[in-house]
């Protein structure tokens, strides 16, 4: 389901940076429409020239990109978080995931996915916050495992920020009752207000008085989902 390389790849340096958003940052069009939480990240900048091979540039988002193309922001950072050096390699990588995508597992899937595969751009690189990835895990997994999937490595949520500047949710044409509350959607510092988690798998089910999903088939490649639906 997209390269092998962890978010905590090797070619990423520790800074203890405190990130800071940019004037203006998303402030016109449908980019407003994503929140933030401020903390402090060990992600040095990007012009530092650690994280990849060739200097990042920012790039429209291709329609071909259908993973991201409409997530509510125009353009991206290449070489993207997940260590994508060209979009040529995003595209493949991005499109085994959009089986998932519209699955509608999770409201905030669209958002957490492209926040990696297609980021924002900025001088300094925002990842998603853990939260997010929990609560898309927690709810897309159980669907990944019917069609014989786990959760990849390279999006294990401890890996993403608790309390940094990182990624929040509010995906384009929420309705307010969806958007995030708390400390999240209003930007402040500290931590974050609890939150419950949807349960995971056959505890949702029985919980939810429905029948029990059968039992997931042999774990299989994750290109092989690209052509699931």
């Amino acid at each position: 389901m997209g390269s092998g390389r962890g978010v905590g790849g090797r070619r990423w340096a520790s800074s203890g940076v405190l990130l800071a958003l940019a004037a203006g940052l998303l402030a016109a069009g449908s980019a407003s429409e994503y929140d933030y939480v401020s903390f402090q990240s060990d992600i040095g900048s990007y012009q530092s020239g650690r994280f990849y091979t060739k200097p990042p540039q920012c790039v429209d988002i291709p329609v071909d990109l259908r993973l991201c193309h409409n997530v509510g922001y125009k353009k991206m950072v290449l070489p993207n978080l997940l260590e994508h050096e060209t979009m040529a390699e995003v595209k493949q990588q991005a499109s085994s995931w959009v089986p998932l995508l519209n699955k509608n597992c999770h409201i905030g899937t669209q958002v957490f996915l492209c926040s990696l595969f297609a980021p924002v751009c900025l001088d300094r690189p925002i990842y998603p916050c853990r939260w997010l990835c929990e609560a898309v895990r927690d709810s897309c997994e159980p669907v990944m495992q019917f069609f014989g999937f786990y959760w990849p490595e390279m999006l294990k949520c401890d890996k993403f920020p608790e309390g940094d500047v990182c990624i929040a949710m509010t995906p384009p044409n929420a309705t307010e009752a969806s958007k995030p509350q708390g400390k999240a959607a209003r930007h402040n510092l500290g931590t974050r207000e609890p939150r419950d988690r949807p349960l995971p798998g056959r505890a949702a089910a029985e919980a939810a008085g429905q029948p029990l999903p059968p039992a997931p088939p042999p774990r299989r490649s994750a290109l092989e989902f690209g052509g699931a639906t």
